[in-house]
């Protein structure tokens, strides 16, 4: 069996379930759905980094990442308290183990640098998803960003001629623009008939935005993972590889849209 076909199985079983925890299932259900991916995701990222000797604290970020999305499901306002204990543990628990664990700050950084990267902007997406018309916004981010990923794939397959990055060779300008445009077509059909009150403008400058925070999104992973000498973060998802790699486009993408509804509420 093909990865192509992996992959096109692996979708057909993921997207009637996601779409059915979405629309059908309470927000907090959809929250703990986040939760899972959030801890299997971080754990991807330290494998992928590969941390050694930091097995308290990598567990400790486990504990608060649980503690962040639960404190979101009660509907608290201490959620955003919780993100400063991702870096004050990992020095607290330096400070005491030094000078026997000789700590190097890369490595401290990249203690810290998961949650950020990765709890934060599944954070956001948790708080977006909320009612009254959160699930709707869900639809449209996770639509808009897989159609891009869609259409860069085959639109670089069958036109790529000009690299984009030395980062992933298999990136090409075509399959760019490509993605561009699907995130364009696929923003606007959501526009137009669940979000009829935006402008075109609004739609078109979402669309753009959201698409292509997520291509760099998608490059920075793809750099993670050259730098780490590895090829997928896991391989939970067949033909996709590990979930990380299925939502790098959507961390960064998250984001632009968060502060665009906040700045809507205003």
């Amino acid at each position: 069996m093909t990865i192509h076909i992996k992959r096109v199985i692996t979708a057909f079983i993921a997207i009637p379930f996601l779409f059915g925890i979405i629309y059908f299932a309470p927000a907090w259900v959809f929250t703990i759905l986040i939760l899972f991916v959030g801890i299997v995701s971080l754990n991807e990222f330290y494998a992928l980094i590969r941390l050694k000797g930091a097995e308290k604290i990598v567990f400790f970020n486990y504990f608060l990442t649980a503690l962040l999305f639960f404190s979101i499901i009660c509907k608290g306002p201490f959620y955003t308290a919780i993100f400063p204990f991702f870096v004050i543990f990992p020095l607290a628990f330096f400070i005491f183990s030094y000078p026997k664990s000789h700590p190097k700050i890369v490595d401290i950084g990249k203690l810290i640098m998961g949650p950020f990267y990765i709890c934060l902007p599944l954070a956001f997406l948790a708080i977006i998803a909320m009612p009254p018309r959160g699930q709707m916004w869900v639809f449209f981010i996770l639509a808009v960003i897989f159609a891009g990923d869609t259409g860069s794939f085959y639109f670089g397959k069958l036109f790529g001629k000009h690299k984009l990055t030395q980062i992933s060779p298999g990136k090409t300008w075509e399959g760019t623009v490509g993605g561009l445009i699907t995130n364009l077509a696929c923003a606007g059909f959501f526009g137009y008939f669940f979000f009829p009150s935006l402008s075109v403008i609004t739609i078109m400058v979402l669309g753009i935005a959201i698409g292509t925070s997520g291509q760099v999104g998608d490059l920075a992973e793809s750099m993670l993972k050259r730098m780490s000498n590895i090829k997928d973060s896991g391989k939970i998802l067949p033909g996709h590889g590990g979930i990380l790699d299925r939502i790098d486009s959507l961390l960064f993408a998250i984001p632009v849209l968060y502060i665009y509804l906040s700045y809507q509420q205003m």
